[in-house]
């Protein structure tokens, strides 16, 4: 019965050993089927006994989070065969928190030797491309300044002036490196702040020694300039830039000494990166094959701790108290969890589980199958179902399919969508629990419901005859005989086609309105059998919770407003349908100015050409008095008899009682409350209002059906006949032909898959999620249901997985 209504529930109160709680919540996470209560609502997150603990498992998947993006960066794969124990929680962060220090210390030295690498090889560009300059000028006769001043040796260190001080008013130079898209920038302004007198000549280095992905592209320069006062002013424009500046002699003899001294330095401090580099991965090799099972580990053990958060001791602080729901039929599992994890602590007493009568709500849960849980995920979107309220979802395995088919109608496209579905599902084996891409993720969630929409689709594609905009089904009720001089096609009647419409309509000139009359009657048929299938779930959560006043002054009045006028017009339709009109040579009667005139016009005769069969007159006038009289009804009684029931203002103590002994909660939402007379008749009110003006809007809304599949059959005929058949009727060269037919079957697909593969099935999913939401549902679903969430470490685990992925994809927009 889990399939129509929700699992029966149990409150249960566990007292659990201290030494025995920790391992017990693990067995019963691997069983998942405990919802704890949290008995110290009144404490703060940071008043709770395991506060610590939580506090500690969250710092171990900070510290998990940057050792698994190392082992990614190093490209250090995880051989899960040779993970190793995590021990204790206590042990772990111990462990994890020394290796965090010591590849944190690592990490800070090896970022100064890369950037020491990164200015020594700067330093190389700069002497290399800078002896090539001064060449150049040495040719045109250039004379420059010698320095005053002599670098170190080694010619690492950033020059504060550059290339030293001036013994007369020669050339001076200042050499360095800058991004590559600062250079414009440098340039304009030393030519603003010199007025003009100084020379810039720049280099873009194409392969800069550099370990960094995001690292910009760096340019050499080196600024000419003339006097001790642009020296200065040169130098701190340049440091505004972020420009790192190096030593660069005049004489071709120092530039060689430097340039060797540079590259020795440079091939010393490459060896040493390299082998602290292998210090780095020694160290991320000890945790390499266990981060995936650590970090799992220290999921399992924050849901542990975030659960023993809700519990309580007792007097004596030896015992932990806690109180849950579990499902009637887990019980014995709980019970065989809760025996296992006493033996595996080794505590002495066993775990006492006690069932408690309740009065408050249970939650919901429901157990699906595969094809059942695309389904229950569109109706709990909608909300979730009260505790054993009737489950929209069993219905809507097939309503949803079908419904979306009868908008979708079309055998060619039903079958391509048919070929994805089983796609999705062959490989549902790999697929399961990794990342997908967020447009392929629903489709493959929701492979078993693709599945029934596409037979749907190819079902009601064979009942209107249509294949990619085609009449396919070859059978016909008519024998065509068309005359050898032109003109219009008589048709002689032989024998009904076997299945679906007749394929002679596709090319009678009232096609249009063949289809229209069908497809529009048949949305309504549909519309309001949908709609009493909702009434019918309403009499049975009447029936279940035994809500007579809700059965006797709600459900049934709503039966006979609905059935009196929207089930007397399908009644219609399908007479309409079965009278032979033209045998009787009669005008078929026009069924909206028949209801018109039942609702408009009560009491005055039918005109003749309305008029379907004997007596329909006194009929309908009988239909509108009873549908007028069950308004009333849905409106006084109710209200009136709760009244009548509270007469000291509080619900009485013997339905107390009762409620209690049948151990449910009070579902008639007056147990022991104070009643309001006013507010009853209220709501009461808009509930007659709602459902009176809805049984006309609601049914309008199944209209719906009919625009969309007229919608589809259109644009398949346009596509196929504007493209398609233009092509294969085109007179022209054999080889233009087929590149023509190429061309224009490449067009059709794309649009065919763009418009009604993609957008159409979109719309007519979305279209019927309306349907099902709110014609059908609001008849007889709540939705104000509070969800199973039992402790369950896969649950845990995948909801991990989901947060992550919608991280990742927050970060693939944000970039």
């Amino acid at each position: 019965m889990s399939q129509f209504r929700s699992e029966k529930m149990e409150l249960i109160q566990l007292f659990i050993q201290s030494e025995a709680a920790h391992g017990t919540l693990h067995e019963l996470g691997e069983v998942g089927a405990v919802q704890f209560k949290d008995l110290n609502v009144e404490k703060s997150a940071f008043q709770r006994l395991f506060v610590s603990d939580v506090r500690r498992c969250d710092d171990m998947l900070r510290i998990l989070r940057i050792f698994a993006d190392a082992l990614v960066k190093e490209k250090m794969p995880a051989r899960p065969d040779k993970a190793l124990s995590p021990g204790s929680v206590v042990e772990l962060h111990e462990k994890l928190t020394e290796l965090e220090k010591e590849i944190k210390e690592h990490n800070v030295s090896f970022t100064a030797l890369k950037t020491q690498r990164q200015e020594l090889d700067e330093h190389c560009r700069v002497l290399k491309q800078g002896a090539k300059w001064f060449q150049n000028a040495y040719t045109r006769g250039v004379s420059f300044t010698s320095p005053t001043q002599e670098a170190d040796a080694s010619g690492v260190e950033m020059m504060e002036g550059g290339g030293g001080a001036q013994k007369t008013g020669m050339l001076g130079h200042i050499a360095g490196c800058c991004a590559t898209s600062g250079i414009a920038d440098l340039a304009r302004t030393l030519f603003r702040a010199t007025r003009g007198n100084m020379l810039l000549k720049h280099e873009e280095i194409e392969d800069l020694n550099t370990d960094d992905h995001d690292a910009v592209s760096k340019s050499v320069f080196v600024v000419f300039f003339s006097g001790d006062r642009s020296r200065s002013k040169i130098g701190k424009i340049c440091d505004s830039f972020n420009s790192n500046k190096y030593k660069l002699p005049e004489s071709q003899q120092q530039q060689t000494e430097l340039l060797t001294q540079v590259e020795e330095r440079l091939r010393d401090l490459s060896l040493v990166i390299d082998k602290t580099h292998e210090y780095r991965r020694s160290k991320l090799s000890v945790v390499r094959d266990s981060v995936a099972p650590w970090t799992e580990h220290v999921k399992r053990e924050l849901g542990v701790f975030h659960t023993l958060n809700m519990f309580n001791y007792d007097v004596t602080h030896k015992c932990l108290i806690a109180e849950g729901w579990c499902p009637t039929e887990d019980l014995n599992d709980v019970r065989e969890a809760l025996r296992r994890g006493t033996a595996k602590s080794g505590a002495t007493v066993q775990t006492v589980l006690n069932v408690v009568r309740f009065r408050e709500t249970p939650p919901t849960f429901f157990r699906n199958s595969k094809v059942a849980q695309g389904t229950q995920k569109i109706v709990d979107a909608y909300g979730m179902a009260r505790y054993q309220e009737f489950n929209p979802a069993t219905f809507s395995v097939i309503t949803f399919p079908f419904l979306f088919g009868v908008m979708f109608g079309d055998i060619g496209h039903g079958t391509l969508m048919l070929f994805g579905a089983l796609g999705l599902i062959a490989v549902e084996k790999q697929w399961e629990g990794k990342k997908l891409n967020e447009i392929i993720a629903p489709a493959f969630y929701g492979r078993y419901v693709l599945l029934l929409m596409s037979l749907f689709s190819i079902y009601c594609g064979g009942v209107y005859n249509e294949c990619f905009g085609i009449a396919l089904l070859p059978w016909s009720y008519y024998a065509l005989d068309c005359p050898e001089e032109g003109g219009p096609c008589g048709a002689t009647p032989i024998a009904p086609p076997a299945f679906g419409v007749d394929p002679v309509w596709s090319i009678a000139e009232n096609k249009l309105g063949f289809a229209n009359s069908f497809k529009m009657k048949i949305s309504i048929i549909l519309g309001v059998s949908q709609m009493c299938f909702g009434l019918a779930c309403k009499t049975a959560n009447c029936l279940y919770f035994k809500k007579w006043k809700d059965l006797l002054f709600e459900n049934i009045p709503e039966y006979i407003f609905l059935l009196s006028i929207f089930g007397y017009l399908c009644v219609l339709i399908v007479y309409k349908w079965c009278t032979d009109w033209v045998g009787l040579g009669l005008p078929a009667p026009a069924l909206l100015d028949t209801l018109l005139g039942m609702l408009l016009e009560f009491g005055s005769p039918i005109p003749a050409e309305n008029v379907l069969y004997q007596g329909q007159a006194t009929v309908q006038t009988i239909l509108v008095i009873v549908a007028v009289l069950a308004v009333p009804m849905m409106l006084f009684p109710k209200p009136l008899l709760l009244r009548a029931e509270h007469k000291d203002g509080y619900q009485p103590m013997e339905m107390e009682n009762k409620d209690d002994e049948e151990g449910g909660s009070s579902h008639g939402g007056h147990s022991g409350a104070e009643f309001d007379f006013s507010e009853c008749m209220i709501h009461q009110s808009i509930h007659t209002i709602e459902f009176v003006l809805g049984a006309v809007s609601n049914t309008a809304s199944y209209l719906r059906l009919w625009a969309l599949s007229l919608a589809h059959a259109g644009l398949s005929e346009v596509f196929w006949e504007r493209v398609m058949l233009n092509v294969l009727e085109m007179e022209t060269h054999p080889v233009l032909h087929a590149l023509a037919m190429f061309a224009g079957f490449a067009i059709w697909a794309s649009m065919t898959f763009g418009v009604l593969m993609v957008m159409e099935t979109l719309s007519a999913c979305l279209h019927d999620i309306r349907l099902h939401w709110v014609e059908f549902q609001n008849k007889f679903y709540g939705g104000d249901g509070v969800v199973f969430t039992p402790l369950n470490f896969a649950a845990i685990l995948a909801a991990y997985v989901e947060a992550e992925s919608e991280l990742l994809s927050a970060k693939k927009i944000a970039d």
